[in-house]
């Protein structure tokens, strides 16, 4: 039988402000920006208990948690926490596939005992990186996702193949994953809200409704899920942007905000071994009207010079209140063409015998 852990970091950016200064522990952490604009990244468990959650502008966060400590992004610092977790979990999985910088799924099919693994892997990211994290155990992905969403925070919970359809009945239908909000509503409205509402429509409605994907949900709100895990995920694009403080009108206060997420997304570039040949700047000026422009250059630019060729595109008279900068249309490192040299490339840690 198949044995998949889902392994994903509490509350990620939040508990490495948390690690990093003693102080805050205990209080509302709140990660995204320190002014009004902008929105929440993640934020401590504190600061979920006051109904701040991710995603939410910054200035609704403010009024739901005034007392909170709000603290701008360091991805820096999340990519090492991050390398730092793979390197443990890469101990006992050879086969893992990463989402974002705080969850994985590991096969640990080749144990004849997985729980052991699992518990030794959740202790080693406690001791060893300073944070917690939530395990779910079970034999496909999609359940060992759903358990460790099940006790969060913290959480270590295994689905056994004989107790999956009692575990699934009652939880609400968004525990499956690739349920999102719109789907969500299309559901309710038709008076689906938890997984076994779901049990009552044949295959052939969901797929109606959402065409193939309600193949893979019929089967899924039934335990059953064929996926393997994938090694490379296709990177399709890379991209962060900022909400600022306030608007600005000089072309040097822009170009040095867009500097820094350029930086940003060169780092996450190397961390996934890939190579671009397309960067995009967008503007969105203060009366909400977004413009973007983009540039295809040979992998390995000097993409500085690109970017200020970028901005140069642009007019800032009318004021700006937030900056993106994105990669796309990569070049894996394996790929004929692609050029060493020009790029340092960040190695995968090295397949261990578990």
């Amino acid at each position: 039988m198949k044995k998949f852990i889902h392994l994903d970091i509490d509350a990620f950016y939040a508990s490495v402000e948390q690690l990093d200064h003693p102080e805050y522990l205990g209080h509302p952490v709140i990660v995204g920006g320190t002014g009004n604009r902008g929105v929440v990244a993640t934020c401590s468990y504190e600061a979920r208990e006051f109904g701040v959650h991710s995603a939410m502008p910054v200035a609704i966060a403010r009024r739901k948690c005034p007392q909170g400590i709000f603290v701008p992004c360091r991805f820096d610092r999340y990519h090492e926490k991050s390398a730092e977790i793979r390197a443990i979990f890469t101990d006992y999985a050879e086969l893992f596939e990463t989402v974002g910088l705080d969850e994985a799924y590991l096969d640990v099919s080749h144990y004849d005992n997985a729980v052991p693994v699992a518990k030794i892997i959740k202790e080693r990211i406690r001791l060893e990186a300073g944070l917690t994290c939530s395990i779910g155990l079970s034999y496909n992905m999609s359940l060992a996702k759903i358990a460790s969403d099940l006790r969060k925070p913290d959480a270590f919970v295994i689905i056994r193949p004989e107790e999956a359809l009692d575990i699934l009945a009652p939880l609400p239908i968004g525990v499956i994953n690739g349920i999102g909000k719109k789907s969500q509503e299309v559901l309710k409205r038709r008076h689906i809200e938890t997984v076994r509402d779901l049990w009552e429509h044949s295959e052939e409605e969901l797929v109606q409704l959402f065409g193939k994907w309600g193949h893979a949900l019929y089967q899924r709100a039934r335990g059953i899920d064929y996926r393997e895990i994938k090694m490379e995920r296709s990177v399709k694009s890379i991209s962060r942007e900022t909400t600022l403080i306030y608007d600005l009108h000089e072309r040097e206060r822009i170009i040095e905000v867009a500097r820094e997420l350029l930086e940003e997304i060169k780092q996450e570039s190397e961390d996934e071994q890939v190579m671009p040949q397309t960067l995009t700047l967008k503007i969105r000026y203060t009366d909400f009207t977004t413009r973007s422009k983009q540039r295809k250059v040979e992998a390995g630019s000097n993409w500085e010079e690109w970017l200020e060729y970028l901005v140069d595109d642009f007019d800032f008279s009318k004021g700006v209140r937030l900056i993106g900068a994105g990669f796309s249309n990569f070049l894996h490192i394996d790929e004929p063409g692609t050029r060493f040299e020009q790029l340092t490339m960040f190695q995968l840690p090295s397949w261990k015998e578990g």
